[in-house]
């Protein structure tokens, strides 16, 4: 993995723990090959993050934090330091979330079965400058999702995927489309997708709108925690509606 170049004033101290498991384990953590040295910053993650998963935040990385998924090493000033193996760690949750929805807690079950080398799971070097373009067009969009173009355009009809710009669309969009691409799939059919996208929009909303106090304070990353941790009960509880409702 290509890492980033840092500077000699970033001014974080460096922990001297090479290699780590997670608390009360004995060994490191999967992906076991990768390196378990914490050299990287929170910045330093969302830049070999961010290209594929553009919406990371420092306040997804807390949260993944704050429910075991990834457990960056904490400097004595409080700072959090990141592995080359925290980060595909990272990447696999944000993986699981987006092409196969699965619950937190699923999540966790899967990567404690790789730190325990019960699953395997195939580890793909990156380098840090594959960038993904801020815009798509329809084409591209298709192309990223692995999705035909008449479902991006029906997608589109539906108003499923927000204001198209001379630009195209954002390249996150590509997310929504690949939910889209798996809901057709399994039979559904992307006019019946609009009741939930409104849904969304309104779960959305309102985490907005919890988050607002904090915002208002100055407290932008508390306001993102807030967001992102209503967001997240959010999917979790209609999941959880969903396959009640669907076991009848």
């Amino acid at each position: 993995m290509a890492l980033p170049a840092r500077s000699a004033d970033d001014g974080v101290p460096s922990p001297s723990a090479a290699v780590r498991g997670k608390p009360g384990e004995a060994g490191p953590a999967w992906p076991h090959q990768l390196s378990h040295e914490p050299l990287l910053r929170v910045s330093d993650v969302l830049a070999l993050v961010q290209p594929e998963f553009p919406t990371l935040t420092p306040s997804k990385l807390r949260f993944l934090d704050s429910h075991g998924l990834v457990s960056p090493v904490r400097t004595s000033s409080g700072y959090r330091q990141y592995s080359p193996a925290d980060v595909e760690r990272v990447r696999f949750v944000l993986r699981q979330q987006r092409d196969h929805f699965r619950p937190l807690a699923v999540i966790a079950d899967r990567l404690a079965a790789l730190d325990a080398g019960t699953m395997h799971e195939v580890v793909t070097p990156r380098a840090a400058d594959d960038a993904t373009p801020a815009y798509l067009d329809r084409a591209q969009v298709a192309e990223a999702a692995g999705a035909e173009p008449q479902l991006v355009d029906a997608c589109v009809e539906a108003g499923l995927l927000g204001e198209e710009t001379t630009a195209g669309f954002e390249s996150e969009r590509v997310e929504a489309v690949v939910a889209a691409r798996a809901y057709v799939e399994a039979g559904g059919d992307v006019r019946t997708l609009r009741a939930l996208t409104r849904a969304a929009d309104r779960e959305g909303e309102l985490a907005r709108s919890i988050a607002a106090p904090r915002r208002a304070r100055g407290d932008a990353d508390g306001a993102d925690a807030a967001a992102t941790a209503m967001a997240e009960a959010a999917v979790a509880f209609f999941a959880s509606c969903v396959r009640r409702a669907a076991r009848g």
